[in-house]
């Protein structure tokens, strides 16, 4: 890729998009995010959810600030608990393998159900410049308070009782601003 990038005029627009997994652990994300910083600047990486690309999930921001019903009523001192239910009707299909080794946990929860939780929990943005919906979404994770075992029931699908991942979770998730 390097040598790629060298034969770029040196005025060049240049991006790089990746998408999750960004490594298989922390070493390996840490290690990985180390090369790409050698050969791009942080603006011109892009880490993207596919999950955000969803029709729904891209009108959340409009449905609860840009509709006056909502934008009145949508926030923490009128909403007590909100549920988020992540099914598929389809199956696993052809990302059984990936699904299966990386878990409920690491395929789902801590990227495309976080990213929901945040932007039904944050408050209005400034702007609706990135900068200020990442600084509110972060707002939401640093208000979670710590999860801990009698938050969440962990499980396993019959037909996949061979797998040692989890393929299941029910957790409750307490945001104290």
């Amino acid at each position: 890729m390097k040598e790629e990038l060298l034969l770029l005029p040196s005025d060049s627009w240049t991006r790089v998009i990746i998408e999750k997994p960004f490594g298989h652990d922390l070493e390996s994300s840490t290690k990985l995010s180390k090369h790409i910083s050698k050969l791009f600047r942080e603006d011109q990486v892009y880490r993207i959810d596919h999950y955000l690309g969803k029709e729904m999930v891209q009108n959340l921001m409009v449905l609860r600030f840009g509709n006056r019903f909502f934008g009145a009523s949508w926030n923490r001192d009128n909403i007590a608990s909100v549920t988020i239910t992540f099914k598929e009707n389809f199956g696993t299909g052809g990302r059984a393998g990936y699904f299966e080794t990386a878990g409920i946990i690491r395929d789902v929860m801590q990227n495309h159900l976080m990213q929901i939780l945040t932007l039904v929990a944050m408050e209005k943005p400034a702007t609706l410049n990135a900068e200020d919906i990442r600084d509110e979404k972060v707002k939401v994770l640093k208000a979670i308070k710590p999860v801990e075992l009698k938050d969440m029931i962990l499980g396993q699908y019959v037909a996949n009782s061979d797998c040692d991942r989890k393929l299941f979770i029910c957790l409750v998730v307490n945001i104290r601003f």
